[in-house]
């Protein structure tokens, strides 16, 4: 079974010092000679002196273990020192507390044991994701890798308009069954009632798309600005401020969706201002040309195909990889969950310093 590396902390010496999360930190400075400490401004976000310029003795003082220095009061001699400082942050504003989450559904004639597979294993995934991380601000799409057609760039479109639009979020399941998102919007938040039981219905998205999947293409235009501006399909569901989480799954390879896997991973960063950071790629894919398979593979050799560029893509991000033959995907989100943990721990949103 191959293993999938996980994404590596970052900045550890600065986190060592300063500390992370919403946690804020003091900075402590000392200057390279003992015998003249360095000011220690405050920036806990109270009010306090002015640190651009304040004699030492008001800074350091007796709070430093250190008698305060004492101003020369002989004639001719020059004052105490002034140490000018530059503007410091109040604190790292490190750590997710929103996240959007993307499902791509291969909706092809085959796929009915795999969507079924995925609804049935979602509450675990939710439950598993509601113990390990601290958000309780979400979005949940669901998307169909068909559309009968793309992105036309009209200036606003109806629900029933969105239906037929690729990378559009679903309302309803494959057989037409309004699914009863809260609100009526094109996505679930966390408020939503029976969540596992929408999310199963929305998953259910049919076996009557094309047999030609581009389940990339789906993803890219799901989260591009055109369908995610105002009035359109997907309106609001992609945040500057939140993670951004896709999964997608198939059981075949993708060869006719625009451009490369090196092409989506950029596109999607695009998306989230290119912090890597800020985006996690999950894949439940045909695993016929891996040794020993995926995590819960590998796929018989008439199950599905064997998908090279969408493991090179989920790869290219550090992202984790599935057997979309597994008979159950929870241990896949089980281990979904700790890489998602771990970009929190290393997101920082937009102006966060």
């Amino acid at each position: 079974m191959r293993q999938t590396p996980m994404r590596a902390h970052a900045l550890v010496s600065i986190l060592a010092l300063f500390g992370c999360g919403n946690r804020e930190f003091e900075l402590r400075a000392t200057s390279a000679s003992s015998a003249e400490p360095t000011p220690r401004p405050a920036i806990d976000g109270s009010e306090g002196p002015d640190t651009a310029s304040v004699p030492i003795s008001e800074v350091e003082g007796e709070t430093a273990g250190m008698a305060p220095p004492t101003a020369s009061t002989a004639p001719g001699e020059p004052p105490s020192r002034v140490f000018e400082l530059p503007p410091l942050p109040t604190a790292f504003d490190r750590g997710c507390r929103k996240i959007d989450f993307l499902f791509v559904i291969d909706n092809s004639d085959s796929m009915e044991d795999e969507q079924s597979n995925l609804a049935t294993s979602f509450p675990g995934f939710v439950g598993v994701m509601r113990q390990v991380l601290e958000v309780t601000d979400f979005h949940i799409m669901v998307v169909a890798t068909g559309g009968d057609r793309e992105d036309e760039d009209e200036p606003a479109l109806d629900a029933e308009e969105c239906e037929e639009i690729q990378g559009a979020g679903r309302r309803r399941s494959g057989e037409g069954v309004d699914c009863g998102i809260r609100g009526g919007f094109p996505f679930m938040v966390d408020q939503q009632p029976e969540l596992e039981a929408t999310f199963s219905c929305l998953a259910q998205v049919g076996t009557d798309g094309p047999a030609i999947e581009r389940p990339m293409d789906a993803v890219l235009a799901a989260t591009s600005a055109t369908l995610n501006a105002p009035g359109r399909c997907n309106a609001g569901f992609l945040r500057d401020d939140a993670l951004l989480v896709v999964t997608f799954i198939t059981d075949e390879e993708d060869r006719r969706s625009d451009g490369d896997p090196a092409d989506w991973r950029q596109t999607l960063l695009d998306a989230k201002y290119r912090n890597t950071d800020a985006l996690v790629l999950l894949g439940l894919v045909g695993d016929n040309n891996v040794d020993g398979g995926l995590l819960g593979g590998p796929c018989g050799a008439r199950d599905a195909d064997g998908s090279a560029r969408l493991q090179e893509f989920v790869d290219s991000v550090d992202g984790v990889l599935g057997s979309v033959c597994a008979p159950d995907y929870t241990p896949f989100f089980q281990t979904a969950v700790g890489l998602i943990d771990s970009a929190c721990s290393d997101f920082v949103t937009p102006g966060g310093f």
